[in-house]
């Protein structure tokens, strides 16, 4: 009898035991087969799951570019163009989240990073609905403090326009910025990619009122994609390499008060762009590329979010093209790595 009990627990055992194995298996190969976040990241998705959304652009399975709405950690995703015969991309939010500003290209034009605000500019309703096409005499557009008021990059200046007229309101000078333009919350700042400011291309920040203009990022390399932090006061912004020199673009926040730029991200043999900022000022949500850009390669550009108190964070077991030794504290996360994106945008708006 204490045989036959014994048995009978052995065997119960080792039932348990293989169950357990059965159910754990499953899941971690399906972690290494779709790259699901990791523990630290998957509390990370349960934490800004219903902080409002986020608009990017992706290769849809036709082979063009559409832009997609989703929540934060990836869920409720859903198509709001749906345009086989062109492409679209460079979606921004307007500051109070209720409309939408994205540039269309034909189908077969290649999508750049550096090129696509040279299109023809579209607006529409947050969710997609109403589209109008402005055309292409707004390059670079960029939504005022409020949603009436658009500023484009035009060869001659900065134009400031009505969007309900569509007249110019001002014009400033552009001080050397080329692309990439971007109007502070506040409505006192313009950062973009600019000439004149160092080596190579350098990201800047334009005085309305005084139209000076500053460096904000380190002027001995190639910087660009920037954007404004919520405060007005700063701008993340990718800092990339030395001329002729070898590394990795990454993330970093520049200053208007003239403070050293400081790391935010930094990942190892991968390049960052796009960087934005929740409208709360809490969450870095960027593009993640293993191609240099210019030209995007969808197959292997993706998105990523992280928290901004835990930056800086540097990501993989190298040295981050010397940042590991530059900054040895840094994090290592936690990163929610999102499906394959492109220059995304996040509003906290209620969206139907």
């Amino acid at each position: 009898m204490m045989r036959t009990t014994g048995t009978r627990m052995m065997a119960l055992i080792l039932l348990l035991g293989v169950t357990a194995w059965v159910q754990q298996t499953p899941r971690a190969s399906a972690q290494s087969d779709t790259q699901d976040p990791a523990p630290e990241g998957t509390e990370l998705a349960a934490e800004i799951r219903a902080h409002g959304w986020i608009v990017y652009s992706t290769r849809t399975d036709k082979g063009d570019w559409d832009l997609f709405l989703m929540r934060p950690d990836g869920s409720a995703r859903r198509n709001l163009t749906k345009t086989a015969t062109f492409n679209e991309g460079g979606a921004r939010f307007s500051r109070d989240g209720r409309q939408l500003l994205y540039y269309r290209m034909p189908v077969e034009t290649i999508v750049d990073n550096n090129k696509y605000g040279l299109y023809d500019l579209v607006l529409a309703r947050a969710d997609g609905t109403q589209a109008v096409v402005w055309g292409r005499q707004y390059p670079w557009a960029s939504w005022g403090p409020t949603s009436g008021q658009l500023a484009c990059l035009l060869p001659k200046g900065i134009q400031i326009i009505d969007v309900e007229t569509r007249r110019e309101i001002r014009r400033l000078p552009r001080r050397g910025i080329v692309q990439q333009l971007g109007w502070s919350w506040d409505g006192r700042w313009f950062t973009g990619t600019a000439n004149g400011l160092g080596v190579a291309w350098c990201v800047g920040a334009l005085n309305v009122e005084a139209t000076r203009i500053g460096a904000v990022a380190e002027t001995d390399r190639y910087n660009c994609t920037p954007d404004w932090w919520p405060d007005s006061q700063s701008i993340i912004y990718s800092r990339g390499i030395v001329p002729e020199a070898k590394g990795h673009a990454q993330l970093w926040q520049g200053f208007t008060d003239g403070r050293p730029p400081r790391l935010l991200v930094a990942e190892e043999n991968c390049h960052l762009y796009g960087g934005c900022v929740s409208p709360d000022g809490r969450y870095i949500l960027f593009t993640r590329s293993q191609k240099d850009l210019g030209e995007v390669d969808i197959a292997q550009t993706t998105m990523a979010i992280c928290r901004a108190q835990d930056a800086p964070i540097l990501i993989g077991p190298g040295d981050c093209d010397g940042m590991r030794d530059r900054h040895p504290d840094a994090r290592t996360g936690p990163v929610l790595q999102l499906e394959r994106g492109w220059e995304p945008d996040w509003t906290y708006a209620a969206i139907d």
